[in-house]
């Protein structure tokens, strides 16, 4: 009896670790988000051109990989971490950044979302850093 208690104790401890490894599987996920999107930032308004496309994945983490183009081939930067979403309200969590991003989104239509930063510096030369939308792209 007290073997077949020791292996219930440790058969459940197992299963709770591995459901908490990494925080990932246990944060709300709008599985409406994942998949790939892109969007673009035109010049303008104190603000550079950029262009992006972004991936959710259901494990919850995301890859993001800036560009200076439109054709997505000069590349400036990839950013990677773990991403939480629902009820209009995403959290990004950035590897090697100390605070994530929240972001209100509302979506337009199954393939298009708009995105809305909660943090904003008014002195900013660029405001079109804290709005802006993707569209849904085939894989």
């Amino acid at each position: 009896m007290r073997f077949l208690f020791s292996t219930f104790t440790l058969f459940a401890i197992v299963l709770l670790s591995a459901g908490c490894a990494g925080g990932r599987f246990s944060q709300p996920l709008d599985k409406r988000l994942v998949g790939h999107w892109e969007g673009l930032r035109e010049e303008g308004s104190g603000c550079q051109f950029l262009a992006w496309k972004s991936a959710f994945r259901t494990d919850g983490s995301f890859e993001i990989i800036f560009f200076r183009d439109k054709a997505r081939t000069q590349l400036i930067q990839a950013e990677r971490g773990i991403w939480m979403a629902a009820n209009g309200r995403s959290e990004l969590k950035t590897e090697g950044v100390g605070q994530s991003e929240v972001y209100l989104y509302t979506f337009h239509g199954p393939d298009t979302v708009h995105y809305e930063n909660t943090v904003k510096d008014p002195s900013a030369d660029c405001q079109a850093d804290y709005q802006f939308t993707e569209l849904r792209v085939a894989q």
